[in-house]
């Protein structure tokens, strides 16, 4: 359950951008004794016009005490003192006097059973792992990377001048998470229910939808767009993958879908579409994944020259293709970006100064 991606409850939720409007967003890490592995997750109250930043937040794998471009890749937002998300119990009230959070990291990761570890190698075969999206308060997820010794690098995200841009790419986040829970919902359910599903089970508008979905297919391809793990996602592919779907893909995807969305309403041209994932993978990936360990190595120069080239693909340098987007805040002329160690200094403040013992 610790797995569970977040789910948005539409019809109970207040869509817009209107200062009472909010989301009820089940399945939120609200606290976690790591030590114990115990999760509590919890319905929010998150109002719908109260992000004050966004930030594309890197974590760092570390060999030993030297720090790599390896890691984790997660979007967070923080939002306005006067509006936080409200903590609720069943009954749909505040579960404590001072139930409010500060911020929410939304992390798209690989679904794996408990003491299960994650395999980067195994994640080369989509076969491995279910792609899921979760959602926590931002302190629990710092917590759980402070005791895994992994630090923690900012990006500030710079969006166009239009009202509520922010709260747009939140919005957005939200819904690609929730898309996704629902489908591998759908799926868990249909297999244990009807088993595999034969074309002549199809319904005649699915057929039709389905019909929809190539010829939009096909009119993208032709139009050359980059290849999006959004729209996989959208049409029923919810498997892992390190590079085509994983937890940098899918943050940069989402930020590129959004700024499209937010220019459109803000009757600006179109921006600059990034390129998310690569259209082609080396040989040597799938050889790799294969388990076909000395093909693999032959081919590895070539791959590690095809990583160099592809940003995207690597967690540590994902923030420049949103910096070549001009996505990204620049301060004096530098980026604005931030480094944590997390173990002393956090985004929360001192962790020797809020520890009580």
């Amino acid at each position: 359950m610790a797995m569970a991606p977040w789910i948005v409850d539409w019809e109970g939720s207040s869509i817009g951008f209107g200062k009472e409007d909010f989301y009820l967003v089940h399945n939120v890490n609200v606290s976690s004794n790591p030590i114990e592995g115990t999760t509590v997750l919890a319905t929010l109250r998150v109002p719908a016009a109260a992000i004050e930043t966004a930030e594309f937040v890197m974590v760092v794998t570390k060999l030993g005490r030297f720090k790599t471009k390896m890691g984790h890749a997660m979007l967070r937002f923080t939002f306005k003192d006067d509006a936080r998300p409200l903590i609720l119990d069943h009954h749909g009230k505040a579960v404590a006097q001072h139930a409010k959070i500060k911020d929410l990291v939304l992390s798209w990761e690989a679904w794996r059973p408990p003491m299960a570890h994650f395999n980067p190698v195994a994640g080369l075969d989509p076969s491995t792992y279910t792609l899921t999206a979760r959602c926590f308060s931002g302190s629990v997820r710092c917590l759980t990377d402070s005791i895994l010794n992994r630090p923690w690098i900012t990006y500030r995200i710079k969006t166009p001048d239009v009202p509520n841009a922010l709260d747009e790419l939140f919005y957005i986040a939200l819904l690609l998470g929730d898309a996704l829970a629902r489908q591998t919902i759908e799926q868990l359910l249909d297999i244990r229910v009807n088993g595999s599903r034969t074309a002549e089970a199809l319904t005649e508008t699915e057929m039709e939808e389905m019909e929809d979905v190539e010829e939009k297919v096909e009119a993208e391809e032709e139009e050359e767009l980059p290849q999006n793990p959004i729209k996989e996602i959208l049409e029923g592919n919810i498997s892992y993958h390190l590079i085509l779907r994983s937890c940098v893909s899918m943050a940069l995807a989402t930020v590129d879908w959004a700024n499209v969305r937010i220019h459109r309403r803000g009757n600006l041209p179109d921006p600059p579409r990034i390129r998310v994932a690569p259209k082609s993978l080396p040989a040597a990936l799938d050889e790799l994944a294969e388990g076909n360990i000395k093909s693999a190595l032959i081919r590895m120069p070539g791959a590690l020259y095809w990583l160099t080239k592809h940003g995207s693909a690597i967690p540590g340098d994902a923030h420049k293709v949103l910096e070549e987007a001009g996505l990204l805040e620049i301060e004096d002329g530098k980026l604005l970006r931030k480094n944590y160690e997390n173990r002393h200094e956090s985004p929360y403040g001192c962790i020797d100064d809020n520890l009580i013992y």
